[in-house]
């Protein structure tokens, strides 16, 4: 540590952080706690959050387009697999993501929505923001229901 950088120790704490908040129950999975993701889930929409740190970021210092890509498959995923029917859960079968703009605001979020609701097959839609409404990016994606697996 006495030769980390302002950004190694701000990195490490969001980490250390994660892993403290798994710890405490916050979060169930390991990813989600490395992004410190939070999410809301209601019958229609949903909306997930992530801090823009250091982590996430590309080398031009914004968030790296795959992190915007999971969030999105989060807030869509989590929304479908909570829409389910009894013994089934969802997985992501096709994902597309537009990317409009950059930003360096503190948060980060992701609201998704039904599009279609089938037997077999969800179509949802996403919007990523970030905390001052700017728009970041769009996505759309496909999920396949399929008998929850016991692991």
């Amino acid at each position: 540590m006495q030769d980390a950088t302002t950004e190694d120790k701000e990195a490490l704490h969001h980490l250390l952080t994660g892993l403290r908040e798994k710890q405490q129950g916050m979060h169930t999975r390991y990813i989600n706690a490395s992004l410190r993701m939070t999410g809301e889930f209601f019958e229609e929409y949903s909306e997930v959050r992530i801090p823009n740190s250091p982590i996430i970021q590309n080398s031009i210092q914004v968030a790296h387009g795959g992190v915007l890509a999971t969030i999105a498959d989060a807030a869509m995923g989590g929304l479908a697999s909570r829409a389910a029917p009894t013994g089934k859960n969802v997985v992501t079968t096709n994902l597309t993501m537009n990317y409009i703009a950059t930003s360096k605001a503190p948060i980060l979020l992701a609201k998704g929505h039904f599009v279609h609701r089938g037997k077999q097959t969800f179509v949802m839609s996403a919007m990523i923001e970030d905390n001052t409404g700017k728009r970041l990016a769009t996505a759309s994606a496909t999920f396949f229901v399929i008998q929850k697996r016991t692991v």
